[in-house]
């Protein structure tokens, strides 16, 4: 499976901006010198907070988000460019991964590796159709909610962990030009219950840093 990393190329952030700091406020900032770009220096890039200009990843530089209350912001890995766990011991997980679509397979595929994971037989494409929709990016996107016992990986490349009962799974998935966003949490079901209306919060939350809308 292929997927992004810190070096991924994504064209959706473009423009220039110049960024000012200094000790005290002033009224007036006067620029005294400038300099050409070097070679090959990527320009600035508009709109982003501190944490997006030093992301990890293109997906954190290229998105803004609001982290729920409770929620603890962990270090981005290969599969989770986004990536937060909740809970008193950290049980419950949530995290965003952005895929290339001809690399990480399509959302029928996605959605139906995640009901592999909770047990559940595959959907069709009438079915995935039906399922219920919830505003991610200012758009519609089909919404799995799954209680059962989680296994873990069910790709050639993850191994299945030790099956965990009475955990809940909830996940959106949808394309955008050339990428896959998957979003997902897992977690006991009673912990899960407690964090639905944060996910669903930071779903919304979730837009193009530097855009006024944050569509897609």
């Amino acid at each position: 499976m292929l997927v992004l990393t810190s070096r991924t190329s994504i064209p959706l952030l473009l423009g220039a901006a110049l960024f000012l700091c200094s000790c005290g406020r002033k009224d007036r900032v006067e620029v005294l010198q400038s300099r050409a770009p070097f070679k090959d220096e990527p320009a600035p890039k508009l709109g982003l907070t501190t944490a997006q200009r030093y992301a990890a990843n293109d997906a954190q530089s290229m998105l803004r988000w609001s982290t729920p209350a409770g929620w603890n912001f962990l270090p981005a890995t290969e599969f989770r460019h986004l990536n937060f766990t909740f809970g008193p011991n950290r049980e419950g997980e949530a995290y965003l991964t952005l895929l290339p679509v001809n690399g990480g397979g399509g959302m029928l595929e996605n959605l139906n590796r995640w009901r592999k994971q909770m047990a559940q037989p595959p959907l069709d494409e009438a079915a995935v159709e039906a399922l219920p929709k919830k505003p991610v990016f200012g758009r519609p996107v089909p919404f799995l909610d799954i209680t059962g016992t989680f296994t873990g990986g069910s790709g050639p490349m993850m191994a299945a962990a030790e099956p965990k009962p009475d955990y809940r799974m909830m996940g959106a998935i949808f394309e955008a030009p050339g990428f896959l966003f998957t979003l997902k949490m897992t977690g006991p079901a009673a912990l899960v219950a407690k964090e639905a209306a944060n996910f669903d919060a930071f779903c919304q939350s979730l837009g193009v840093a530097g855009t006024p809308g944050g569509g897609i």
